[in-house]
């Protein structure tokens, strides 16, 4: 691709990944002025900030909007261009990073910078909750909710062994909860370890949590698994992280293009890998 012509509206969050965006960027910015590669720079430091700025880069005219951070980052600036026409670029610096993972960016936000400079732009679904606030790859509900929280209060380990470190210590200490499930061809209630609503494959930093997702078959996937003992729990921990949970008799594996969570429990959930907290008893995605 040319790239001369073109200009990059980049938003950098530098509390991404606890600081690793923070760490990765002065050699991402060096690789970008040693190509010659056109950009305007804007930092963010708090959370939801990146919306507004990337929404004052397609107010500015800008056709390319690049997010450096992680899932969360993306997150925002996906959802502060709204319907503007930008194409939405991505370099990976975050804990989990799954949205890259998904759409094969590469890790290492250096050699990401090739996907900018040559990668293929590609039209993908967006999910949608409560009708007012978007995700790229998923919302999960659960003991995937709580590893999420428990990662972003890490201080020792990033990327996948965070993930992984979290899920451990909660496959023994999480309590099930009790939720009705419904799409408009299905229904169940029951009580449940983890609710994944899912646009991509991934979430937690590489668990294959909906094998079957595709970002553009304009579905969702929705993958809930029941309760297990606890003992049991580790075993299918590591069943779900190489998706390979689907045959097991406690998992329900449903697509369709809206599905609805009603609790009277307190939930605990993530969007994109940051917490969210619900609405009460009912939540249309």
């Amino acid at each position: 691709m040319d790239t001369e012509q073109r200009s990059y509206f980049l938003v950098v969050n530098l509390i991404a990944g606890l600081g690793l965006c923070k760490r990765l960027f002065p050699s991402v910015r060096k690789e970008l002025d040693r190509r010659g590669i056109s950009y305007d720079l804007h930092y963010t430091n708090e959370p939801q900030e990146a919306i507004d700025v990337a929404r004052m880069g397609v107010d500015a005219g800008f056709t390319y909007v690049v997010a450096m951070g992680g899932d969360g980052t993306i997150n925002e600036v996906a959802n502060g261009l709204g319907d503007g026409g930008a194409t939405l670029g991505v370099i990976p610096a975050g804990k989990g990073n799954d949205f890259a993972r998904m759409m094969g960016i590469p890790i290492d936000p250096v050699r990401a910078i090739d996907a900018l400079e040559n990668g293929v732009v590609r039209n993908v679904d967006l999910g949608m909750l409560n009708g007012d606030r978007r995700f790229v790859n998923g919302v999960g509900i659960g003991i995937d909710a709580q590893v999420a929280r428990d990662v972003l209060q890490s201080k020792r380990l990033s990327g996948s062994p965070a993930y992984f470190s979290a899920a451990i210590r909660e496959v023994f200490r999480f309590k099930a909860f009790s939720a009705l499930l419904e799409t408009d061809e299905w229904s169940e209630q029951s009580r449940w370890l983890s609710v994944g609503i899912a646009n991509g494959k991934y979430c937690g930093g590489g668990f294959k949590l909906a094998p079957r997702a595709d970002v553009n078959d304009g579905r969702l996937d929705l993958a809930a698994i029941g309760d297990f003992p606890r003992v049991e729990r580790l075993l299918r921990l590591v069943q779900a992280r190489n998706g390979k949970h689907l045959g097991l008799r406690q998992v329900r594996y449903v697509q369709s293009k809206k599905i609805i969570v009603s609790s009277d429990e307190k939930l605990v959930a993530h969007m994109d890998g940051e917490p969210y907290r619900l609405p009460k008893e009912r939540l249309t995605v």
